[in-house]
């Protein structure tokens, strides 16, 4: 059971990684960003949040099976409130917002790819 919640966690960070990489490269290529730096540093906070979502889904699908979907979308909402709250705070991201918006979706996107393998995963009862 720790296997399979590892290979998950596992596979979500090789996607974030992965994604963080095309982005940056983009974004160096194009000169689409004054501070390209900027976005291995969104991709790290977004990814993090996002992260402790995923091992709170995986301790609800032990507990709770029926309720991952749950879990999801209130992770989900959770952490649209700390990003928007970022954007608000931190003025080096609200110059960037574009590279923020698209992260934040690349990083839903592999979310819910990993929720949608963690509500199929058959667990054996004890």
């Amino acid at each position: 059971m720790i296997k399979k919640f590892l290979l998950l966690i596992l596979a979500f960070i090789a996607m974030i990684i992965l994604f963080c990489g095309i982005h940056y490269a983009i974004v160096v290529h194009f000169k689409l960003s004054e501070n390209p730096l900027i976005i291995p540093k969104i991709y790290l906070i977004i990814g993090l949040i996002t992260l402790f979502i995923i091992q709170m889904g995986c301790f609800v699908k032990v507990k709770f099976p029926e309720y991952v979907g749950f879990a999801f979308m209130g992770g989900m909402i959770a952490k649209m409130a700390v990003v928007l709250a970022l954007v608000v705070v931190n003025q080096e991201i609200k110059s960037n917002v574009m590279q923020l918006m698209i992260s934040y979706f690349v990083i839903l996107l592999a979310e819910v790819l990993i929720f949608i393998r963690l509500i199929n995963l058959k667990l054996k009862k004890v």
